[in-house]
């Protein structure tokens, strides 16, 4: 929070915009446009301010009141009706009575002849009084919709033509008078707000009473209503929406409007507001608010999401203001705790991206974000999540047309695609949710640490989530997937390596100086040399990078557009090779430990490294990169008893019954040995154990790549249910 608290609130309000506050999403062309329109408009005219709830109908109309009845000299006199309020605790019969009744109360009163507007009132308020006793239905009759049930609600003395055309007389009486006497004024624009708030049905039925009353000579009427609330009150009357019928719907609602007028959401330049709103509740400091980057970051990300609805950026506000004062006051606690006043109240401004990027999941898309409260790293979902929700297998013809996309060429982006296929809503966001993901990947920037990442800011929004109950024994019957969290120190040269840049930049420096060790070494060389077996390249030409960024491709593998010569380039031989910034701790333990075969002496300090564990005799950890080297020891230690005892298996049960990536068998551990390769390739040879037990039909190899916690973990679950299972105790 600011030192100054003096003017500070922690909420933004979901209220209208008054026509006096700032235009904050760029919307003044369009409602200038609008007001000179009905200036000159010929009446009768009815417009149609279409928008989804929360788009700023209201906050329009404001300013369209205050420009055209309220200002001084304006042309029209201004009547306002919110039917919500008349709809609220009253039957569908009396709050047609109470709008209709509400509207003339408000002619009236412009009516300087007292005497008159008394007559009016004693004959209007007989006719509301038999609408009242017949309803709804009975009531729009007397309109002259509906011949039905009008004998029910009049005395057979009158005829339903003499009623209709009594009550609009009297209309006609009342505004006539108050235009003789107002020769300045071109008439009454009718304001009827918040119809896509009641039962549509209802919404319905004011808007034929309003046509078939108000069709009169100076009378506009605007109108706050989506054309989908129309669709629903129409049901009763011409059954579901079809291609068939929807010319019907589209005629009533013509006849009805005469101007429909979309709210420009798509068009609303939601920056400014942006700013202002978090800089409102302090979210961003000064020096963040001029972050070009970060503002362009947090604007995509809400134009992906909640995108320009503004009660829907309000709602981001206020969650991201709570979020923020739950924050310091775990800060506080934890320092007065732990004496410790180095705990920082303030998030980080990669924290706040993170943090924003989620509370704008939860509240556009609360599906993708409960699933990503279950599944936090989304680059790892697969078929086996989209079988567990039920989600419906994509046709091989659609199949491949997703796979010529960029939005869902990778499978975890096809499973996203799947789990879309759900619900209309996400069918019809799927892109945006895709672009959205990456976007949240890139910012991030490290797949190892993604679902960690994505876990600890989901933390801080749950408090804001809303999340119908599911039975016990669902909750409990879910997966939770092993995650590693990679709190190593790396030490080469003296120097130790934190931070979120610490892998890149460790393999960096030990790769200049093998590079100014080797001036010989060719870019082919080297790439050859820092690609560890089944790992991912670590590096790419510098003219194959500004190729593919240059070609507008978005992703490229691993390597994300920000890398530059300067910060990530190795001067070789021929040429330059960027390292990446986007390493799997896998990647880089590997490469330490293959640099280290090299001359080049590095080692990994964790907290696990007290850490030993025990198994038929042996012990295996405890040391600087003991953790890793444990990890992988282990396992061959395990897996070589386990084949012992069981010569009668074969190697693909072996390859299956040890894979912890049952979604991806190529990744698992354990293959068939490819003896040629054996015997003639030396990286190959460092790279696999070959010295198990045979098996019924052949040898089997285990890969030297690296077991990160998570897979141990697995491992370690497997082994216990195979009866195999280590001591563990600490130093």
């Amino acid at each position: 929070m600011p030192a100054d608290l003096t003017n500070f609130r922690s909420s933004i309000i979901d209220t209208p915009r008054k026509p006096n506050q700032e235009d904050l999403f760029g919307i003044q062309a369009y409602q200038d446009g609008l007001v000179d329109y009905i200036k000159f408009t010929n009446t009768p005219i009815t417009i149609a301010l279409q928008g989804e709830w929360g788009s700023g109908k209201t906050s329009l109309m404001n300013s369209l009141r205050y420009n055209l009845c309220d200002m001084s000299s304006a042309p029209f006199f201004g009547i306002w009706i919110n039917t919500w309020q008349y709809a609220l605790l009253h039957s569908s019969s009396q709050a047609v009575i109470n709008i209709l009744e509400s509207i003339i109360n408000q002619i009236g009163a412009l009516n300087p002849n007292r005497q008159r507007w008394e007559k009016s009132k004693q004959v209007i308020g007989g006719i509301f009084k038999r609408m009242a006793v017949v309803g709804t239905k009975v009531a729009t009759s007397t309109m002259g919709l509906d011949a039905n049930g009008v004998e029910n609600m009049f005395n057979v003395e009158e005829s339903q033509d003499s009623t209709v055309e009594q009550l609009k007389q009297e209309v006609v009486s009342l505004i006539n008078e108050v235009m003789e006497r107002n020769q300045d004024k071109r008439g009454f624009i009718f304001f009827i707000d918040d119809l896509d708030r009641i039962d549509p049905p209802l919404a319905v039925e004011i808007l034929e009473l309003l046509k078939n009353l108000f069709d009169l000579e100076h009378c506009v009427f605007v109108l706050a209503i989506d054309y989908n609330v129309v669709i629903k009150g129409l049901k009763p009357k011409f059954g579901e929406l079809t291609s068939q019928n929807e010319r019907e719907f589209r005629s009533f609602f013509d006849k009805i409007i005469q101007l429909p007028f979309s709210m420009p959401v798509a068009s609303y330049t939601i920056d400014t507001f942006l700013i202002k709103a978090l800089n409102n509740i302090s979210y961003l400091t000064a020096e963040e608010q001029q972050d070009s980057d970060l503002i362009a970051d947090l604007s995509e990300v809400a134009q992906l999401s909640v995108g320009t609805n503004p009660r829907s950026l309000k709602r981001l506000t206020n969650t991201l203001s709570l979020i923020s004062m739950i924050n310091r006051r775990k800060a506080q606690q934890a320092s007065e705790e732990d004496d410790d006043e180095s705990v920082s109240a303030e998030l980080d401004s990669f924290t706040k991206k993170i943090s924003f990027s989620m509370v704008c999941i939860q509240i556009a898309f609360p599906t993708i974000y409960n699933l990503l409260l279950e599944e936090p790293d989304f680059k790892s979902w697969g078929n086996a999540l989209a079988s567990r929700l039920k989600a419906p297998v994509i046709e091989d013809n659609m199949l491949a047309s997703l796979k010529e996309s960029e939005e869902f060429d990778e499978d975890w982006e096809l499973t996203l695609f799947r789990i879309c296929q759900k619900e209309t809503y996400l069918q019809q966001n799927a892109f945006n949710l895709s672009n959205l993901l990456n976007k949240v990947a890139s910012m991030i920037n490290n797949d190892e640490e993604l679902g960690d990442t994505v876990s600890q800011v989901l933390d801080l929004s749950a408090v804001t989530n809303i999340k119908a109950n599911t039975s016990e024994a669902s909750a409990a019957n879910t997966p939770k997937r092993n995650r590693t969290i990679d709190n190593a120190v790396y030490v080469y040269k003296g120097k130790q390596y934190t931070g979120r840049s610490k892998k890149h930049d460790v393999v960096f420096d030990i790769c200049r100086d093998y590079a100014a060790d080797h001036p010989d070494c060719t870019m082919q060389q080297f790439m050859a040399e820092l690609q560890p077996i089944w790992m991912y390249n670590l590096c790419i030409s510098l003219d194959e990078y500004n190729s593919k960024t240059n070609n507008g491709q978005r992703k490229t593998g691993l390597f994300i557009k920000g890398l530059s010569e300067e910060k990530d380039g190795i001067r070789l031989k021929d040429g330059c090779v960027l390292i990446t910034r986007h390493m799997l701790i896998g990647d880089v333990v590997w490469t330490l430990f293959h640099f280290k075969q090299l001359g080049y002496d590095s080692q990994i300090l964790r907290d696990e490294d007290n850490i030993v564990y025990t198994f038929d005799g042996q012990k295996f950890g405890g040391k600087p990169n003991g953790y890793y080297e444990a990890n992988v020891n282990l396992i061959h230690a395990m897996a070589t008893k386990y084949i012992g005892d069981h010569p009668e298996l074969t190697v693909e049960e072996i390859h299956l019954q040890l894979n912890v990536f049952p979604e991806h068998p190529d990744w698992s551990h354990f293959h068939r040995l490819n003896e040629e390769a054996f015997q003639n390739d030396l990286k190959y040879q460092r790279a696999v154990f070959v010295d198990f037990p045979p098996l019924k039909d052949g040898r089997i190899a285990m890969s030297k790549k690296l077991i990160w916690p998570a897979e141990l973990a697995n491992f370690l679950t497997i082994f216990k249910n195979l009866g195999y299972e280590p001591e563990i105790s600490r130093i």
